[in-house]
């Protein structure tokens, strides 16, 4: 028969829950944090989509698979410049589906003060079509169709940029002069959209290198 355990004998965590696990801050609001990043700011990413991208219609196809690839930042001098790359997917039972290959630069010139932001942007762009091929291990390969390729470069609003590209530039927006910036989406009704959003998003207005 084994003994009884002597509660006395078993430390001051006996009984207890132990809580060695700091628990974690809680995360700032969105203008204390954007108004706190030092420039020049950078951040890359890798993001995937698998049946989860929204906002992304082409030529009247939704698409909503993607891996992308972004690199973007505000400088010195507070020009903001994006550049995103990737291919974006239809899903097929098999794997494999109608898909388009893309770089994407956005650019919009300093000085502040001259510009309302969430305004027009410089716009470079170039896709081809194609089919693409999704791995579980080494990802997405893509089959470019000939013949369907563009480039263009035009000055767009912002409410004309793809809904992750408007997530992005708001990032940059917010950095680049937080305070009009606010004022801004909360004068146009979009605060909660593309401001308040980033108090779910823990690594946010950090520079970010992935």
């Amino acid at each position: 028969m084994c003994a009884w355990i002597d509660p006395k004998e078993s430390g001051e965590g006996w009984g207890r829950r132990e809580t060695s696990d700091p628990i974690p801050a809680e995360i700032e609001p969105t203008r204390e944090r954007a108004a706190a990043v030092d420039l020049p700011y950078q951040f890359k990413e890798h993001r995937g989509y698998q049946g989860t991208l929204s906002g992304v219609t082409v030529d009247g196809e939704t698409y909503t698979s993607g891996d992308l690839k972004v690199n973007a930042g505000v400088t010195g001098d507070r020009k903001l410049k994006l550049h995103v790359r990737g291919i974006i997917w239809l899903e097929d039972p098999d794997g494999a589906g109608s898909a388009l290959r893309f770089k994407v630069q956005v650019v919009r010139a300093p000085p502040v003060t001259d510009t309302v932001p969430y305004g027009t942007y410089e716009v470079w762009e170039r896709h081809q079509f194609g089919d693409v091929t999704v791995d579980e291990v080494t990802g997405p390969s893509f089959t470019p169709e000939a013949g369907t390729s563009g480039t263009s470069r035009e000055t767009k609003n912002f409410e004309d940029l793809m809904e992750p590209t408007k997530l992005l530039v708001s990032e940059l927006e917010l950095v680049r002069n937080t305070p009009f910036a606010a004022y801004r989406l909360e004068e146009t009704g979009d605060w909660e959209e593309y401001g308040a959003v980033f108090r779910w998003k823990g690594n946010a207005f950090q520079h970010r290198l992935q």
